[in-house]
């Protein structure tokens, strides 16, 4: 088709001859392979740099999350060839539809109450379902009507995920107006366990001895029976050994140090700290990201509002109900198969 606007030199087009795209001649394939190459390229460089000028302690977020961005320039000059061209063309339902599906696709795994799958079920014992949890990106954290979670069991939740790297998202929904499973925000485990620590002193004291513990415990390992005896015995585990090197394999616990810090938290559970919606505010507010794309808005402003978020997740609500989440690199990468030709 041709363009609207016409000039009098063959140089002046804005539809280069190869590829059909206004901003990017080389073709949808070319830019979508060229994505990694970039990424680890720019990476590259920049640890390069980091060593030469000897900026080994500078903090690096900023900068990587330019060096992505840099890397998704040929798949967003793309979409924009796409919007402003003939061809293609780019429709915000078609693209809505897609993003909302790949979001729905990682929604994440429901945690269950106090991460237990029974209630009044024992820290200790809930150290077990932890394991079920560590592969998962995403999790959810249903605060129900306000009595399904208490302080000291999230704790134990986010110490977990902040030591293991998994999960790396934890999302919150809650009962609100007598709705369930709305969407209150999410934040990232090693955050919330921060805020945990600054808003209770216990909490802080329980984290803190069990992590000691666990180094002093992973010390004695190396030492010899008898020295490891005599560590164990100043730890205050002595006659513990079920609880640091549980049968039948007697190895040392995976999970040492949440099996620690669950001893550590059990007395907590005689006047918990339950957490309703007003309470995670109070607590999270500063880490915690609450804008989320809902769908009943206007396709238009949706996409605009999806391609301009800068936050490193993006979630997504339908009627204010939790419906999935994305990082926010795939949302790009979401609208780039959303509006490219079939084949392409």
């Amino acid at each position: 088709m041709d363009s609207p606007y016409r000039s009098t030199r063959a140089e002046a087009t804005v539809r280069p001859r190869g590829s059909g795209l206004a901003f990017w001649p080389f073709g949808v394939r070319a830019a979508v392979l060229l994505v990694p190459v970039l990424l680890v390229v720019l990476a590259v460089a920049w640890g390069a740099a980091r060593t030469a000028l000897g900026l080994g302690s500078a903090p690096a977020g900023w900068v990587l999350l330019g060096i992505v961005l840099l890397s998704l320039l040929p798949v967003l000059l793309v979409v924009l060839s796409r919007a402003v061209s003939g061809g293609g063309g780019l429709d915000p339902a078609a693209v809505k539809s897609a993003l909302t599906e790949a979001a729905a696709a990682r929604r994440g795994l429901l945690v269950p109450r106090n991460v237990v799958p029974e209630r009044g079920e024992s820290p200790a014992g809930a150290v077990t379902s932890l394991r079920g949890l560590r592969g998962a990106e995403v999790v959810v954290v249903d605060l129900e009507d306000g009595h399904a979670w208490w302080e000291h069991r999230l704790l134990l939740l986010c110490a977990a995920a902040a030591r293991l790297g998994r999960p790396a998202v934890v999302v919150f929904t809650a009962q609100q107006e007598g709705r369930p499973g709305r969407f209150a925000g999410w934040a990232t485990p090693a955050d919330l366990l921060q805020r945990l620590q600054d808003s209770d002193p216990g909490l802080r004291k329980a984290y803190l001895e069990a992590c000691g513990q666990a180094a002093g415990v992973r010390l004695a390992e190396a030492s010899g029976a008898a020295p490891a005896a005599r560590l164990m015995k100043e730890l205050g585990l002595e006659g513990m050994r079920r609880l640091t090197h549980p049968p039948p394999r007697e190895a040392l616990h995976p999970f040492l140090e949440e099996q620690l810090l669950a001893r550590r938290v059990d007395r907590f559970d005689t006047s918990p700290e339950e957490i309703d919606l007003p309470r995670l505010l109070a607590l999270f507010t500063p880490v915690l990201h609450t804008r989320a794309l809902e769908r009943s808005v206007d396709d238009a402003a949706w996409l605009s509002a999806a391609l301009r978020e800068e936050d490193e997740y993006v979630a997504f609500t339908d009627a204010g109900r939790y419906a999935g989440l994305l990082p926010g690199a795939a949302v790009a990468r979401a609208v780039l198969l959303a509006v490219a030709r079939p084949g392409a």
